[in-house]
């Protein structure tokens, strides 16, 4: 087969449907499946990128801000373009606005299958867009209904998790659906003992630590995450390390130290490919704050690696952390509740113990070899046509 991909956001920025989209892109390259990607370039131009296991059409953008948000422009001609050149047998897309968006549209005009994956919430745009947050909560009942109503125009659509599924479902979703997890490389991500070569690299000391890896931006809450760092020391010697990058860094780095404790938390950015899984040996505790997640790869790998998951009360998090078995679930937006989680982690060694078991375990379904062959057998039903495409969407979540 030939499959198409477009994302919003890939390399050299990185998030979770850029970083999850290229892993099935891959995957499906392995099985002997030609596949192409769409995606924003980094400059103001189009240009056509090969690697080794998918060709890579980079579509001219410029940057809407001094992050990794990229608007196209005059996208529809290159979009065009690049599905005339590749004849694509399925077409594959995300987020329902900007290149993902007009790739649904000229693929649905030209008459390509189309696949859509369930990626965000309304709540994005209440958190990233602080200015105009009381008109977006008045909003949220249209916002779904754009969500959908572009779902609502795919072939198929495919929920991450019951929850991503049950939302679009229930804000209209009328359309053949599925759930697939985006999955996790258990051969990747695995308990492994601490790195202390990474340790003294990073200038991580050896104490109880907390982690966290991902972007930082407004919808994770990392206020709460960090407000809930001196709660943690009033009990306990810990040690924090927060991965990733993104708009809200600066303003996180500024709110540590106002609260006395920046000598206690190590902000160490995006890591190489080849050091990101040995991240995970430094910490005895992952936990996420983010109230938006529809599944939250970082959690899958943190579990993967046998890390207790402490995270909030919200969103999809909890279809992956089981309270008191493989993790603690806390509060949204409460730092003490997540402050108590976290100590009541670590102040229990054995206990920690069981649940990191039971972490590496819980994750054995989001086997990444899984959610390949699931695609694969996705895609084949909807090319070949040769067995009902899948259930209806408001049996796929019952």
């Amino acid at each position: 087969m030939r499959i198409l991909y477009a994302v919003n956001t890939f390399r050299p920025q990185i998030d979770g449907v850029g970083v999850s989209i290229e892993r099935q892109a891959i995957g499906m390259a392995e099985r002997g499946h030609s596949v192409a990607i769409i995606a924003p370039s980094a400059t103001f131009s189009s240009y056509v990128e090969s690697h080794p296991r998918y060709r890579l059409y980079r579509l001219r953008a410029v940057a809407i801000d001094r992050s990794r948000r990229l608007l196209p422009l005059l996208s529809r001609r290159g979009v065009d373009a690049a599905l005339r050149d590749f004849r694509p047998d399925v077409v594959t897309v995300s987020v329902p606005f900007l290149l993902s968006r007009v790739v649904a549209q000229v693929a649905r005009h030209r008459g390509f299958p189309i696949v859509g994956i369930t990626s965000m919430m309304p709540e994005w745009f209440y958190y990233n867009l602080r200015p105009i947050r009381p008109l977006v909560r008045l909003l949220n009942r249209s916002l779904w209904r754009l969500i959908t109503s572009y779902y609502n125009q795919c072939d198929h659509v495919v929920g991450v998790t019951d929850t991503a599924l049950r939302l679009l479902i229930d804000h209209g979703l009328r359309r053949p659906a599925s759930v697939i997890s985006n999955g996790v490389p258990l051969d990747v991500f695995h308990p492994r003992p601490r790195d202390t070569a990474l340790a003294a690299r990073l200038g991580v000391p050896d104490r109880p630590t907390v982690l966290y890896v991902g972007r930082l931006d407004a919808e994770k809450c990392m206020d709460v995450w960090i407000r809930a760092i001196p709660l943690v020391l009033d009990r306990l010697d810990a040690y924090f390390i927060i991965g990733g990058d993104g708009r809200e860094r600066r303003r996180l780095e500024a709110l540590a130290r106002s609260l006395g404790v920046a000598d206690s938390v190590s902000f160490i950015g995006f890591r190489p490919d080849d050091e990101y899984p040995l991240i995970f040996s430094l910490g005895d505790v992952f936990a996420i704050s983010s109230p938006v997640e529809l599944q939250s790869i970082v959690t899958l790998e943190a579990a993967a690696s046998g890390l207790p998951i402490v995270a909030a009360r919200a969103g999809a998090l909890p279809e992956l952390v089981r309270d008191q078995e493989n993790g603690r679930l806390f509060t949204s937006s409460d730092p003490a509740d997540l402050a108590k989680a976290i100590l009541d982690v670590l102040l229990h060694p054995a206990r920690r113990e069981q649940m990191s078991a039971r972490a590496r375990q819980s994750v054995g379904q989001h086997d990444f070899s899984l959610t390949v062959d699931r695609y694969e057998q996705l895609y084949q039903q909807i090319v070949y046509r040769d067995v009902p495409v899948a259930t209806c969407a408001a049996e796929a979540v019952s």
